[in-house]
């Protein structure tokens, strides 16, 4: 008896290390929120709430009276405005193994980005794209507003 509960203890722990290393590496977090703001996460909905983790591939959107401030791993900030709508579409920041990058991928609304780290060590590396342009991010503040 003492065997079986040992060995579907270690079941247990050794489940939950893989879980737990099958989780992604935040790339940011949520610092501020007014009004409505979401984040669309595979396939769900959640509220935008400070201190929520960012994780690459989420879409942040706003409503008609919401904005939310968020600051990524290199310490850029990203403040979205009303009725705006942002994909994190690519975030890497490992500077000791060379790999760092960034790509935003505005749709529409009112949005402020303040460079950080990735811009600074990799300029080649930042951009941000709209339906019409794409930025690229050579150390510096951003604000725009996307119609469509």
């Amino acid at each position: 008896m003492r065997k079986a509960l040992w060995g579907w203890t270690l079941c247990a722990l050794l489940g939950a290390a893989g879980l737990a290393r099958a989780q992604p590496k935040a790339i940011g977090l949520v610092k501020t929120v007014t009004g409505e703001a979401t984040i669309l996460r595979d396939g769900s909905r959640l509220v935008a709430e400070p201190g929520l983790p960012i994780l690459q591939g989420d879409v942040l959107r706003t409503g008609s009276l919401g904005t939310v401030g968020v600051i990524l791993r290199d310490d850029s900030t990203l403040s979205l405005g009303s009725g705006s709508e942002v994909h994190m579409a690519e975030f890497s920041f490992e500077p000791a193994e060379g790999k760092l990058g960034m790509v935003l991928r505005v749709s529409r609304g009112v949005v402020s980005y303040l460079s950080g780290k990735i811009a600074k060590l990799a300029p080649e590396a930042a951009r941000i794209e709209t339906p019409v342009a794409t930025l690229g991010i050579r150390g510096t503040r951003l604000a725009a507003r996307i119609t469509r």
